[in-house]
């Protein structure tokens, strides 16, 4: 059973787009809202894709990238900032939080999809 388990969860740490289509499915059937459902779908696979994408590389490249992806998040986040502060001089916490917690979304989903993009291009070559 925990064979099973452990199986399972590094598979959708391996593979979290799996994860995103499971929530966005059962999100989908569930919410009377369906506009929502993919930016909700999102936000959730988001806190999965900042271990996914460092996972990734050291699963096929052996580096570790754990910190300088958690870095690069900090460093969008705070761009994001002081750009939100020059368009409007009183920040909104939570709506600067998503718009940039949906930002880290794209930036991850783009870089995990580069990166598999890489490794199978390498595999073909090599």
């Amino acid at each position: 059973m925990i064979d099973i388990l452990s199986v399972f969860l590094h598979f959708i740490l391996l593979c979290p787009i799996t994860l995103f289509i499971i929530i966005y499915s059962l999100l989908k059937k569930l919410s009377k809202k369906r506009g929502k459902v993919f930016g909700r779908a999102a936000d959730m696979t988001t806190f999965l894709l900042f271990f996914s994408v460092p996972e990734s590389v050291r699963f096929l490249w052996g580096y570790d990238i754990g910190f300088i992806t958690f870095i690069v998040a900090i460093i969008i986040a705070m761009i994001a900032t002081i750009i939100e502060w020059r368009s409007t001089k009183e920040i909104e916490i939570l709506p600067l939080l998503r718009k940039i917690w949906r930002f880290l979304f794209l930036v991850l989903t783009i870089t995990y999809v580069v990166i598999w993009i890489i490794i199978i291009i390498q595999r073909i070559i090599l």
